[in-house]
């Protein structure tokens, strides 16, 4: 389903990553020089869908949208 995966930049800040596939986390950690923390099986979906960062070649996916109000 999906990979998650916690790490931290150059500063010591915490990025959260989440895709498709593991591979896919890893070539971006490597592109930006990110440091794997560790890698849950399971996150919240309130939790991935405000503070994980979508790093697949796809789509982000509908379910991990916030879903806002329509105006009318």
């Amino acid at each position: 389903m999906f990979s998650y995966c916690v790490t931290k930049d150059q500063n010591n800040e915490k990025v959260y990553l989440v895709s498709y596939l593991e591979e896919e986390i890893d070539a971006y950690c490597k592109e930006n020089d990110l440091q794997v923390l560790s890698k849950p099986k399971y996150v919240e979906p309130a939790m991935v869908s405000h503070h994980f960062l979508w790093v697949g070649k796809d789509q982000k996916p509908p379910i991990l949208e916030i879903s806002r109000p329509y105006k009318y």
